[in-house]
């Protein structure tokens, strides 16, 4: 008997666990490292040393690819494949009526960030790299709402 509790007890846990949940609330945690980890101000960060710069790319970098992971996710849950290209992942979304259109853009453009993050041949000036991470921070934030939000309106 104590084992069909247990198997039983998995099971609902299984079936209430949702992916896009924990992963809204992974991408949030990152948010808030984001936060924590970028100065103040944009001269601030320019004289800022190595460490700072590589932190605030390296958030930069798990947030972006996080928010790509939520996009396949629910696209996967929808039925259909994951796009090989990430931009197209958030054109699904919005086409899904799950973003709006400023936050599609935003992602659009953070996309040519996040390549040039990751490409250390190609140059980002720091002051590019600071206005890009505040508003990560807040189209990030609207991002996770509107998820969030698509979920409460759609859910059975």
């Amino acid at each position: 008997m104590g084992k069909r509790k247990v198997r039983n007890a998995k099971k609902t846990a299984n079936r209430r666990f949702n992916p896009v949940k924990a992963k809204l609330e992974s991408i949030n945690e990152c948010f808030d490292q984001l936060r924590y980890g970028l100065p103040a101000n944009r001269e601030e960060y320019i004289e800022a040393d190595r460490i700072t710069h590589s932190y605030v790319k390296s958030c930069f970098l798990m947030i972006i690819q996080r928010a790509v992971d939520i996009n396949n996710v629910i696209i996967e849950f929808s039925g259909q494949t994951p796009p090989q290209q990430k931009h197209q992942s958030f054109r699904a979304l919005y086409q899904n009526g799950a973003i709006d259109q400023e936050t599609l853009d935003f992602f659009i453009k953070a996309l040519d960030f996040y390549e040039k993050i990751a490409n250390p041949y190609q140059e980002l000036a720091l002051s590019e790299l600071y206005d890009a991470a505040l508003q990560l921070l807040r189209y990030g934030e609207a991002y996770a709402h509107q998820l969030e939000n698509f979920f409460v309106n759609h859910s059975p």
